[in-house]
């Protein structure tokens, strides 16, 4: 079996560049710091191209941070609504949750519903931190401590 790599990595700060799916943004994991780096296009030009160039140089050294994908949002939605209890609320859920705009209207049900909101947003940080650890076993790296 494989020893994974330990790395110091803030997992929090992880699970943010992976829900950032904004494409003028791309975050890479320095494999060896366990640093989250982000490159933006509206960063100053001195500060962009050294960091562009650093990783250019460095392909083994910084792995891209996969972007969340929108059927992972909705899954998580649908996962969700299967452990709410208040049926009506139920109801008005898989309501929200179809067709497009599906996120904004689930999120502006939930806004009537504080401590389910809440819930939510504890189930959603859970998913997004198995999904992270699950991406760094696939690299090879484990968290310290863990």
């Amino acid at each position: 079996m494989d020893e994974k790599r330990a790395l110091k990595i803030d997992l929090e700060e992880l699970c943010l560049a992976m829900e950032n799916n904004s494409y003028d943004l791309d975050y890479y994991l320095d494999l060896e710091t366990g640093e989250v780096i982000f490159i933006s296009d509206y960063m100053d030009d001195a500060n962009l191209e050294e960091l562009k160039d650093r990783i250019d140089e460095n392909p083994d050294r910084y792995e891209p941070i996969p972007k969340a994908e929108s059927y992972e949002d909705y899954d998580d939605m649908v996962d969700f609504i299967s452990t709410v209890e208040d049926e009506h609320l139920v109801e008005l859920l898989e309501i929200a949750i179809d067709g497009k705009g599906a996120f904004r209207r689930f999120k502006d049900v939930l806004a009537r519903y504080p401590e389910e909101k809440e819930r939510w947003y504890r189930f959603k940080n859970e998913r997004m931190k198995e999904r992270a650890i699950s991406w760094l076993e696939a690299i090879g790296i484990r968290l310290q401590g863990e």
